[in-house]
């Protein structure tokens, strides 16, 4: 089951360094369909996206004589994605080799991304560049597992733990047959992601959903469990017993029968 991944946000660039950037010279950069970001909140100087999407990063016409630069920076590490001087071919940087398509019309850049592109990046000419702006790179959610006892005896308690192996959840909640599941002494949570039921009763039987998400992602699976009443486990104890203990009784009798009838006949 892949991933849902939800809506588009647009990028606003990260205010510019005294001196080192044009007043008003800002980059936009989106998220590509089918690939979409899930932080539903107004962008603000900086684009939340998922690894293995292609975000588009485009900047306003601006005069260019020689040659333009697309850079990140890591921490104190600067480095080049892409070199493009007017009378030659561009040239990417090998960690963005195969990945990254260069537009040589309008400058913009694509790029498939990584966890480690989660930095920040901007645009430059000889005489003037784009403020910084952050680019955060989060793992999609695979689809979670439940794990736990699918049958349980009335009385007792039980736990549903929901486990995530790709990817980090930020929020994790449950369901019973698609409601929503509220805390109380019967139904608690440990870190929301472990479901504990108290004294499970028959109305404890049906549907659980875990539903987990992330700024770029949201999945869920669901588990059966079973109440079992008490009487439920004894009575075919108590009729399995009867049925031995009868299968039993005819079995000495024809014994019995038998030897009479052999005796007599001899």
């Amino acid at each position: 089951m892949l991933p849902v991944l939800l809506p588009v946000l647009l990028l606003l660039p990260l205010p510019a360094r005294p001196g080192g950037a044009a007043a008003g010279l800002g980059i936009t950069a989106r998220t590509l369909s089918p690939c979409y970001s899930a932080d539903l909140r107004p962008a603000s100087q900086r684009l939340v996206s998922a690894a293995g999407c292609t975000v588009l990063l485009t900047i306003p016409p601006l005069q260019v004589s020689r040659g333009v630069l697309w850079e990140y920076k890591a921490g104190l590490r600067e480095g080049v994605i892409v070199s493009y001087a007017l009378d030659g071919p561009a040239n990417t940087s090998r960690p963005y080799k195969n990945r990254t398509r260069f537009n040589e019309t309008d400058f913009s850049l694509q790029i498939v991304l990584q966890q480690g592109d989660d930095r920040l990046y901007r645009f430059r000419s000889e005489s003037e560049a784009t403020g910084w702006f952050q680019l955060r790179v989060v793992e999609p959610l695979s689809e979670p597992e439940i794990v736990g006892n699918s049958s349980v005896k009335a009385g007792g308690n039980t736990k549903l733990v929901c486990n995530v192996l790709e990817g980090r959840a930020d929020l994790y909640w449950w369901k019973k047959n698609g409601e929503l599941l509220l805390g109380s002494d019967h139904i608690q949570f440990v870190d929301n992601s472990t479901l504990c039921i108290v004294k499970a009763s028959m109305n404890d039987s049906g549907y659980y959903a875990c539903v987990v998400r992330n700024e770029v992602s949201q999945n869920e699976t669901s588990f059966l469990l079973h109440v079992q009443n008490a009487a439920n486990v004894v009575l075919p104890v108590i009729l399995v017993c009867v049925l031995i203990g009868l299968l039993a009784g005819v079995f000495v009798w024809c014994r019995r029968r038998d030897r009479q009838c052999y005796n007599g006949c001899r």
